[in-house]
């Protein structure tokens, strides 16, 4: 009743399983990493061997850096806790309710993350939290450089962006995911103010306090 495994194409893991959790490719070397049950704690395997000899109460939604060298997860310390491990090193600062749509930079280098405690949303990236807090947030946004983090979010029933922690002035009835230009230097802000449908090009230094 309690064994489990991940078959890649039609082919079983030999080694089983208390649990298993969904399984994702390296998109470097193609080998498969899931997230499996050993006794009462969680760690990730590859190919069926075990990859990260840390244990955690809680391990989930594995993502691999863009080269495929690094490997990011959705952990849990301890129990009711919540952060970011990369390659088995958790940030040190976690959460009580959730950690979702975890992502790295194009460069590899960085890693993004929301968080949730209670009815707030937070957006975490190298371990470190915005000071702003929102209704509601998505998917962290890197620049092509790597340099800045973007994020729609919605505060006070209103929905705008926020870039490295600063809001846009703009109040809004809805936005669309911001977009950064090849050279990181402008951002592209879709949203709709008072029935009227808006497309601006800004430079990311709009941004302001």
């Amino acid at each position: 009743l309690y064994d489990y495994t991940v078959a890649v194409d039609g082919v079983a893991w030999n080694q089983i399983f208390a649990c298993v959790w969904e399984p994702v490719f390296n998109p470097k070397t193609q080998t498969v990493v899931a997230p499996v049950r050993i006794g009462s704690q969680w760690t990730l395997a590859e190919n069926g061997n075990i990859l990260w000899d840390r244990r955690f109460v809680q391990v989930w939604k594995q993502t691999f850096s863009p080269d495929g060298e690094k490997l990011a997860a959705v952990v849990a310390p301890k129990y009711g806790l919540w952060t970011v491990a990369v390659d088995a090193i958790p940030w040190k600062t976690t959460f009580r309710d959730m950690v979702t749509d975890t992502v790295f930079s194009p460069d590899s280098r960085r890693v993004a993350a929301l968080a949730k405690e209670g009815p707030l949303w937070k957006v975490a990236v190298d371990g470190a939290v915005w000071s702003s807090t929102f209704d509601m947030a998505w998917k962290p946004v890197f620049s092509p450089d790597s340099t800045r983090l973007a994020a729609r979010v919605e505060k006070d029933g209103k929905y705008t962006v926020a870039v490295d922690d600063r809001l846009w002035s703009h109040a809004c009835d809805a936005v669309w995911d911001p977009v950064f230009s090849p050279d990181s230097r402008k951002i592209l802000l879709t949203s709709i103010e008072g029935g009227t449908y808006y497309r601006r090009v800004v430079p990311v230094s709009e941004f302001t306090r």
